[in-house]
């Protein structure tokens, strides 16, 4: 028994059972935000940019009930964003907003997901968007997809896994001659020459 894996098979319960209960969050309107910021600083950066712009926009919001929501889960999650001092190299899934299944309670919950993110998301809803963890914790390791690129140079063969990893399988290349811009009596010797 590989304690690595027993290890990694525990993380996955438990972010399956944390999906769940995020899964049960209920909102109105769109008062429940997730935010997805993939592992580096930069990211980090514009991300919490982006909160404090839509802090701003969240003014518009004509339901003062909504307003105050909506606000009150964007500050939150910048106050944490700014807290970090680093990031995991796979990124960070926030959730935060007010539960009206659960008599107003506020829910906050910061996740590590199991894969790298591989792009920023910020999304305002009535329920929280976890399909790109579910996407991870749910995925066949061995399933692939096969594509090929042809060109005018040369083909690439490569399979792209079910974690979002290209592998490159074989890539070839051809030698096509130039076109000719010779003409008249010598065309047709051009021509046998292409062949």
């Amino acid at each position: 028994d590989n304690p690595n894996s027993e290890q990694a098979e525990m993380e996955t319960f438990v972010l399956r059972r944390t999906l769940k209960t995020l899964e049960a969050v209920q909102g109105a309107g769109t008062t429940l935000v997730s935010v997805y910021v993939p592992g580096t600083l930069s990211q980090l950066a514009l991300m919490s940019s982006k909160i404090q712009n839509e802090m701003g926009v969240a003014s518009n919001i004509k339901s003062t009930q909504t307003r105050q929501r909506v606000r009150e889960a964007l500050n939150s999650i910048l106050h944490h964003l700014k807290s970090l001092k680093r990031i995991d190299p796979k990124g960070l899934a926030l959730f935060c907003g007010v539960d009206t299944a659960q008599d107003g309670k506020r829910v906050m919950k910061a996740i590590v997901p199991p894969k790298a993110l591989s792009s920023p998301l910020y999304w305002c809803d009535s329920e929280f968007q976890l399909k790109a963890l579910h996407d991870m914790v749910n995925t066949d390791e061995n399933e692939s997809i096969g594509f090929a690129v042809v060109s005018g140079e040369g083909t690439y063969f490569a399979a792209l896994s079910a974690s979002g990893t290209i592998e490159a399988l074989k890539t070839t290349s051809v030698r096509l001659p130039k076109k000719h811009s010779k003409g008249g009596q010598s065309a047709p010797r051009f021509q046998r020459q292409r062949i």
